[in-house]
């Protein structure tokens, strides 16, 4: 057998195998294209979601990096609500969180009302950025800042087990060191005695202004 005719076989061979494989699909046809349009919807969907995603992560983090360098914890409060879950938002409620137990603890020596207000703010922020299960960073400070505030309103139990939490967590971290120091500190009795003495301790209240003085006092009136 010469090659051409050989080759006519398979062809001819090759043209009933397909027939017979069409002729097998044909009463399925319908249910395949609906299938592939099925799949054509859902990868144009994807990408279309996937395009905004992305495009909501960049205005998000736009909005806090703007929220940031001006330094208005209003429009970090604004990306939070506006970005909820995000990586932005997250950061958001961390930065007003340390912000929080910054200025508390500054006042707790001049205003001890305003210091717990703050301070209750900041573990409010804290665990609520812990609930929300964030990774990493964020969560190690989450957890090292709601310790600190803890341990600045004196709950002393909770913000030992929060350092605890930092070091078996985090071993890595870069605040392990301190955490591992807090929590030899407040295992010592004279520690929780000075935290005694402080809660007790009311600072001065602050002296009211002076008048200014009258126009010309001070003056030589016979000059």
């Amino acid at each position: 057998m010469d090659a051409d005719r050989r080759h006519d076989l398979e062809e001819n061979d090759l043209a009933e195998s397909t027939v017979a494989i069409v002729d097998r699909l044909r009463p399925h046809l319908r249910t395949i294209a609906l299938a592939v349009g099925a799949v054509a919807v859902a990868l144009g969907v994807w990408t279309v979601v996937s395009s905004q995603q992305a495009a909501s992560r960049a205005e998000s983090w736009d909005a806090c990096m703007a929220a940031l360098s001006e330094g208005n914890s209003e429009r970090l409060t604004d990306v939070i609500r506006r970005y909820p879950g995000s990586a932005a938002a997250q950061w958001s409620q961390l930065m007003m969180a340390d912000a929080a137990i910054g200025e508390g603890t500054q006042l707790l020596f001049a205003d001890r009302d305003r210091a717990r207000q703050r301070l209750d703010s900041a573990v409010g922020i804290y665990s609520g950025l812990l609930a929300e299960r964030p990774r990493g960073l964020i969560a190690e400070r989450a957890v090292f800042g709601l310790a600190k505030a803890r341990e600045s309103l004196g709950q002393l139990e909770e913000a030992r087990r929060g350092y605890e939490a930092v070091v078996a967590d985090y071993p890595e971290s870069a605040v392990r060191g301190i955490a591992e120091n807090r929590i030899t500190a407040l295992s010592r009795e004279s520690t929780r005695q000075w935290y005694d003495w402080f809660d007790g301790w009311k600072p001065a209240p602050p002296k009211p202004a002076e008048p200014p003085a009258p126009a010309g006092a001070g003056t030589d009136a016979g000059g």
